[in-house]
C-alpha cells in the first residue's frame, strides 16, 4: 500500500458508504463504489452516475460524479471498506472473496457485533481484517443523495491478521486525510462492546416507543436501561471484556443527550419498513449469554419485541 495512491473500494451506497466515498474521492486516492444494485444499471447509467452531497451545516447540495467498482478495482484494492448493514456483510464478502487480493486491508464498518465470525471463515487466514466504529452523523435523503448531519470521529483496530506500526500509521493517516478524526486502537474489541452497549439501549427503546434519542433519558426508562446494562456487563465479563455498569450508564445518558433530536437507525428502519440490525445488537447479547450460561431476559425480550414490530405509519 502506498501512502498517497491507495486504491480504495467502498462497498455500500447508503449514508456512510457515500460519506466515505465522497471524502476519499477528494483526496489523492483512486476510489470506486461497489453498490448492491449495479447489475440492474445500464452501461450509460454506470458511466454517467452522479451523487448529491450536502456538507455539514450547509444548505446547498453539491453534485459529483460517481465511479462504480468493477472486478479489476476490487482486485487492485489496497483497502476495502464495507459500509453495510450487519446482515449484508458476510454475503458481500462471499461475492467478492475471489477478487480480493491477499494484501488488501478489509475494513468492516457496521452496527452491532457478530459478522466477523462469518467473515473470518470466508477469507485467507493471513488477510488483514479491521473494524471501524464511527460517530459521524449522516442522512440519506434519497438514493445517491446524502447530508452530513453531525461531525464525529472514527475508531479503527485490528480483528485478524497483522499490521506493523508503520502500516497502522499509514492507514490512519490515509483515512484521516479524508474524514478526520480517525484513531487507531490496539484494543478495538472493548470499543466495540462499549458501542454495542449504547446501541442495545438506544436502538430498541427508541424503535419500540417511536421516540427521539433524547427521550430515553426520561426517568420512566431508567429501570429498563439498568436491566439491559446489568446483563451486558455480566455477558461481557464472560468474554474477557471488563465493562463497568456505572460507566455504561453515564455513556448512554451522554450519547442520548448529544444526539437528543436524532432518530436512531433502528427506529428509522422500522418507520421505513426495513429489516433492522437487532439480531446483531440485543440478539448478539442473547446468543453470547446463552453460549456462556448467563441469563439475559431483558435483552432477549427486546430482541424479540423488535423482531415483532410492524412498520409505524
Amino acid at each position: 500500500m502506498t501512502n498517497t495512491l491507495a486504491n480504495i473500494v467502498v462497498v455500500g451506497q447508503g449514508a456512510m458508504g457515500l460519506l466515505w466515498y465522497h471524502h476519499l474521492a477528494h483526496t489523492n486516492t483512486n476510489v470506486t463504489l461497489l453498490a448492491s444494485n449495479q447489475e440492474q444499471l445500464s452501461a450509460s447509467e454506470l458511466k454517467s452516475a452522479k451523487y448529491q452531497f450536502t456538507p455539514y451545516q450547509q444548505l446547498h447540495a453539491e453534485i459529483h460524479p460517481l465511479t462504480y467498482s468493477q472486478s479489476a478495482d476490487i482486485n487492485a484494492a489496497d483497502i476495502i471498506i464495507l459500509c453495510l448493514k450487519s446482515f449484508h456483510i458476510a454475503d458481500a464478502i462471499q461475492q467478492m472473496a475471489q477478487d480480493i487480493n491477499p494484501h488488501c486491508l478489509v475494513i468492516l464498518a457496521h452496527n452491532g457485533m457478530g459478522p466477523f465470525a462469518e467473515v473470518v471463515n470466508l477469507l485467507p487466514s493471513q488477510q488483514v481484517i479491521l473494524t471501524m466504529l464511527t460517530t459521524h452523523g449522516c442522512l440519506r435523503n434519497m438514493p445517491l443523495a446524502i447530508t452530513h448531519t453531525g461531525l464525529g470521529q472514527s475508531d479503527i483496530g485490528l480483528l485478524a491478521g497483522e499490521l506493523s506500526s508503520n502500516q497502522q500509521t499509514q492507514l490512519t493517516n490515509q483515512l484521516n486525510n479524508a474524514l478526520a478524526q480517525v484513531n487507531f486502537h490496539q484494543d478495538i474489541v472493548k470499543k466495540q462492546w462499549l458501542k454495542l452497549a449504547i446501541n442495545c439501549v438506544i436502538n430498541p427503546i427508541t424503535a419500540i416507543n417511536n421516540i427521539d434519542n433524547g427521550e430515553i433519558n426520561n426517568q420512566k426508562f431508567t429501570r429498563q436501561i439498568n436491566l439491559i446494562l446489568t446483563e451486558i456487563t455480566a455477558v461481557s465479563h464472560t468474554e474477557g471484556i471488563e465493562l463497568a455498569f456505572t460507566d455504561l450508564q453515564k455513556m448512554v445518558a451522554k450519547v442520548a443527550q448529544a444526539t437528543a433530536r436524532n432518530c436512531s437507525s433502528m427506529r428509522s428502519d422500522v418507520l421505513g419498513g426495513r429489516a433492522t440490525e437487532i439480531d446483531f445488537i440485543n440478539g448478539y447479547i442473547h446468543r453470547i449469554g446463552k453460549k456462556n450460561n448467563v441469563a439475559t431476559p431483558e435483552n432477549t425480550r427486546l430482541w424479540q419485541q423488535v423482531l415483532d414490530l410492524k412498520p409505524v405509519h
